[in-house]
């Protein structure tokens, strides 16, 4: 004690070691015994998720409901995805070859005059103003075989795709229009047809023969009707197209972009990657209003071509899953 008293600063610095240590034991007992209730309850958790999925569903009245609840939920949650995958087997064909081959020529006419009279919104001002678009005398918006009518295809099956053809432009003719382009270059159909007497360089004139590397086409699961686009304009009129060909309620996808771009203009290139038949690949953003993951800003904000007019030509796909009927899926499980 006299120590102590004699050394009064060493004192109480061992005072307060002590009591830090003191200290510094209880917590370290009280985390342990904290730890140790956290493992039980972890164990006890863990024994209990195991015992669920070794265990049956007790048949209680609860349950039972429950169940049945969520079967209704899922089957109509498929029935909604399914009608979503079916949409382009909901168009209406005809099979009339002259009925067909009428539309064909008024689509022709109908499409030609929405180029001629085609009318813009002038900056600043807010007016419409006339701006035609420019296309290719003779143009037959991928029907050169029919611009002359007369001439119906004996098969009935290839008289309904090409009413099915010719509905699918119409709309693709439409969102290009309201897009704004300078001029139209190019619109080509698959080719559906065999050899006719305007072929040209194999094909029949107006149509092409999409690659297969290109296609999202797969054999019993998805089929798809090819169309090619072409045409000049700016930046903002291929954005436009795309995003209108987006929010279009037919399955129209968007499987290559070709640029063409003016010698000397300043440009950016736009970045390709191979095409893939994943479903998101196929699909896109179709029918889809989530929200995705954003590119860097520097990367979003570049655009594809600057301030000049360049030729842009894209490979569409208007989609139908081919999926089996319920009657046909419950024989084949039942065979």
């Amino acid at each position: 004690m006299e120590s102590l008293k004699k050394n009064p600063i060493f004192a109480a610095i061992a005072i307060v070691c002590v009591l830090v240590f003191l200290t510094g034991v209880v917590l370290t007992v009280l985390a342990n015994g904290a730890v140790g209730k956290a493992a039980k309850k972890f164990d006890r958790a863990e024994r209990e998720l195991n015992a669920a999925h070794r265990g049956e569903i007790a048949p209680s009245p609860d349950n039972v409901v429950a169940s049945a609840q969520n079967l209704t939920e899922l089957t109509n949650e498929l029935k909604r995805i399914r009608a979503d995958l079916e949409k382009g087997a909901n168009l209406q064909l005809s099979e009339d070859g002259v009925s067909v081959m009428a539309s064909i020529q008024q689509f022709i006419s109908e499409s030609s005059n929405k180029l001629d009279s085609h009318q813009s919104v002038e900056a600043g001002s807010g007016d419409s103003v006339d701006s035609p678009i420019t296309y290719e005398e003779g143009f037959a918006f991928g029907f050169d075989a029919y611009s002359d009518a007369s001439t119906i295809p004996e098969d009935s099956q290839i008289i309904s795709l090409l009413d099915k053809q010719r509905i699918i432009l119409e709309a693709i003719v439409d969102k290009l229009v309201a897009s704004n382009p300078e001029s139209i270059e190019l619109i080509e159909r698959e080719s559906l047809e065999g050899p006719v007497s305007n072929r040209r360089k194999g094909k029949v004139s107006g149509t092409f023969i999409i690659d297969p590397e290109v296609s999202a086409r797969v054999p019993n699961a998805i089929k798809t009707t090819a169309f090619r686009v072409g045409f000049k304009g700016y930046s903002s009129t291929l954005r436009s197209f795309l995003n209108q060909l987006a929010e279009f309620d037919l399955p129209i996808v968007v499987r290559s972009v070709e640029v063409e771009r003016p010698e000397g203009s300043d440009t950016v290139d736009l970045d390709q990657a191979e095409p893939e038949n994943s479903l998101e690949s196929i699909f896109g953003n179709f029918g889809s209003t989530d929200d995705t993951e954003e590119a860097p800003k520097q990367e979003a904000q570049k655009p594809v071509i600057v301030d000049n007019i360049s030729t842009f030509i894209l490979v569409l796909e208007f989609i139908e899953v081919v999926l089996p009927t319920e009657n046909t899926a419950a024989g084949a499980d039942a065979a």
